[in-house]
This record gives structure tokens, sequence and C-alpha cells, in this order.
């Protein structure tokens, strides 16, 4: 950071990647004033600004339904004409309804008949990646 914006260099560690968070007299002392020296930080609510967007992002796919799996992945055309699956973060699946899909769900067959099984418990991370592909991978033949 301080190679790139020489103007922070003067800053201690600790407010380096923010100072808007320094006070005054940090900013005063390293010769930063914010708005002149340095812009004024752009987005303040950091937590309210991603939930817009997250909400925009959800509006833009319960308008495009077409564009959504039946598990709420996305959906694309590829130049041969087929559709397929695609990965979709899981904060923007949603239901032929319109409501985000909480937590994917799989058949599996018990002694006692079918019963759903939370998927990514406790797999740990390459357990649930590859479980995801897998999952991917029967809906897109499924699909074809």
């Amino acid at each position: 950071t301080k190679k790139w914006c020489p103007e922070l260099s003067k800053l201690p560690k600790a407010v380096l990647h923010k100072p808007w968070e320094a006070p005054t007299q940090v900013l005063q002392a390293a010769g930063v004033v914010l708005g002149e020296t340095y812009p004024i930080r752009i987005i303040s609510d950091l937590k309210a600004e991603r939930s817009k967007s997250v909400e925009a992002v959800l509006k833009m796919r319960r308008a495009n339904q077409e564009s959504n799996s039946d598990r709420g992945y996305d959906m694309i055309t590829l130049p041969d004409g087929k559709r397929t699956v695609v990965f979709t973060k899981k904060e923007f699946r949603i239901d032929p309804r319109g409501n985000v899909i909480k937590e994917a769900t799989q058949s599996k067959k018990s002694s006692s008949g079918i019963s759903k099984v939370k998927v990514g418990k406790g797999r740990g991370r390459k357990g649930k990646k590859a479980l995801q592909k897998k999952l991917l991978r029967q809906e897109a033949a499924g699909k074809k």
C-alpha cells in the first residue's frame, strides 16, 4: 500500500488500509486530508450495500425464472443449442416461486424408504465441493 499509495505511507499499519478510521490527529501527523490528499470512502456501510446488491441480483433472477433450474442454479444455452446448468452461489439460488433455497437436499434410500438428507454438514470443504459437482452432473444429465 505504501508503494502504490504514497499519500498514506506515513500512516501507522493499524489504519493504513482504512484511513477513514484513523483519529484526526493521526491523519494530521501523516499529512492526510480525507477528500483532498486521499479520497473519502465511497461506501460507509458495507453490510447494507452488500445486502442491496444481493437483493438486486435476486430481483433479476426472479424476473428471469426461465434461466433458473428447478434447484435454483443458473441455466445457460451452449453454442450447440443445448441448455446446461452452471454453478450458482447458494445465496442466489431460488425455487420456482422465487424463494431463496436455504439448504440443498438429496434423496437417499434407506431401509424404511426414501428420506431427505441435508447436504454439506460435516463433510469438509473438499467433500462439499465434490458433492456439489456430483449433484450438478446428475442434474445436467437429467436435463439433456
